[in-house]
């Protein structure tokens, strides 16, 4: 679904601060429209940041997944030494608000806290190896809570299987579906596609590989401020292979020179907190091409954005190169 109507989630936007008591004294200004539109949330007095708001869209989460999201939030808060973004009741106690939009349509809206912090450096090399420490100590963090937590199998999040994420019942869209892709290049991703199939189906799922998971902990959702770790954006938090999480922090850069190195700096700061096995070692390489190619059918849906052009520049033959890359070691 397009974001065609941008003055609607304005209105929307202004409806949620009046269900804060925000309506006089705070503003709130677009961040951006991607699978939500975001908003911050300004103290207009003060300059300062309240929140950010999330208004998700129709269809995309069910009220049950965004209160599972905000339960594992506090949890995290609580009994972790992350920080991450905890909700902000409105004025009725509910964190999730749902507001009418002018087309007749329920919309779920969420303000979280608003979290001090400076996003990583994704330019120099060697600081992203340190960068790259810290965010796989972090993810071991969220992997060991997950794997204590009593309550971690009773929250409703979606499952990211390889049938889910790029099989038949694909959540975020078809590889196949690339603009510009060559009969030859499908092929080519098509075979190796089945090849990370099976290689998954051998490596299976036990309470060691396979859990919830943040689903997106790229550098951009992590925030550091001192000593303090800070993860946001936990929308594409989902029941997977613990993995995926390490491929999700190399998105748009899996082809880099430098890669290895960011993948032994993440290696070493996870086994910090918890165990890394030499069969999990063996299967890096396909949770990284699998995620390649969600992201792919990813960008295949999201060709109405033009703050993604970047992203997909360069991408479809950069993916080419991984699929020989890994036809070379597998196939």
């Amino acid at each position: 679904m397009e974001f065609n109507n941008a003055g609607m989630y304005d209105k929307l936007a202004a409806n949620v601060l009046q269900r804060y008591g925000w309506d006089s004294t705070h503003q709130s200004n677009l961040i951006v429209f991607s699978e939500n539109a975001t908003y911050g949330i300004i103290n207009k007095s003060t300059g300062k940041k309240a929140g950010v708001l999330r208004i998700s869209k129709p269809g995309y989460r069910t009220l049950n997944e965004l209160q599972s999201e905000i339960c594992w939030l506090q949890q995290i808060n609580d009994y972790t030494p992350l920080k991450v973004p905890v909700p902000i009741k409105g004025i009725d106690g509910d964190v999730v608000q749902t507001i009418k939009g002018s087309d007749g349509i329920l919309y779920y809206c969420v303000v979280c806290e608003f979290l001090e912090g400076t996003a990583p450096d994704e330019i120099e090399i060697k600081l992203m190896e340190k960068q790259f420490y810290t965010l796989g100590e972090t993810t071991a963090y969220l992997h060991r809570h997950t794997k204590i937590w009593n309550k971690t199998k009773e929250l409703d999040r979606p499952e990211m299987s390889f049938d889910n994420m790029i099989g038949k019942n694909h959540i975020w869209g078809r590889w196949q579906d690339y603009p510009g892709i060559t009969d030859k290049e499908e092929k080519l991703i098509s075979t190796v596609s089945e090849i990370v199939e099976r290689r998954i189906n051998r490596y299976g799922k036990n309470e060691n590989n396979y859990g919830l998971i943040h689903g997106d902990l790229r550098l951009a959702n992590l925030l550091i401020e001192g000593d303090q770790i800070k993860v946001i954006d936990f929308d594409d938090c989902s029941f997977g292979w613990h993995l995926s999480d390490l491929a999700s922090a190399i998105t748009f850069m899996e082809e880099k020179h430098f890669i290895p190195n960011l993948i032994n700096a993440w290696l070493t700061g996870y086994k910090k907190v918890l165990p890394f096995t030499d069969t999990d070692f063996e299967e890096i390489d396909t949770f990284i091409m699998l995620r390649r190619l969600q992201i792919m059918g990813w960008l295949s849906t999201h060709t109405h954005l033009s703050n993604l052009e970047e992203l997909r520049d360069g991408y479809l033959e950069g993916t080419v190169q991984l699929a020989e890359r890994y036809m070379r070691m597998f196939g």
